[in-house]
């Protein structure tokens, strides 16, 4: 009975250890290789992964890609409404699937929305996120 109290001891020891962990410094995706596109959105996608996960179909030199938002909540409270038609700049991570969004800025109105923070992790999870609203900025 002792080696048994013992070992549960040690287990809520490493469990509490493990639970006050600083988090890694960077995101996982933050692994993958970043990149910048400008084209042409050809469709918004309310509903992605999660289903509170917009998604924009970017046409750049006519091809198609998916560019991965964030949490639709958060491009709510920024008032960031993208539209079918409209030019937009994207910044962010290339995984097979499509892109990840660091940043993206629509040119027509000056509306940038900063999506991920340097080290890849979501700002809707703490952080700012609208640069410039209103203003002219760059990726």
């Amino acid at each position: 009975m002792l080696s048994l109290s013992r070992l549960l001891f040690t287990t809520l020891i490493a469990a509490g250890l493990a639970w006050n962990a600083e988090p890694p410094a960077k995101a996982p995706v933050a692994a993958n290789p970043v990149v910048q596109i400008t084209g042409r959105i050809t469709r918004v996608n309310p509903f992605g992964p999660g289903s509170g996960m917009p998604s924009l179909t970017v046409e750049v030199n006519g091809v198609s890609t998916n560019v991965l938002l964030g949490s639709f909540r958060y491009l709510m409270e920024q008032n960031f409404n993208p539209r079918a038609g409209a030019e937009v700049q994207v910044k962010g991570y290339k995984l097979p699937s499509g892109i990840v969004a660091i940043e993206v800025r629509l040119p027509v109105g000056n509306k940038t929305i900063r999506l991920r923070d340097e080290n890849g992790w979501p700002v809707w999870r703490g952080g700012g996120g609208c640069i410039n609203c209103g203003s002219s900025s760059t990726i």
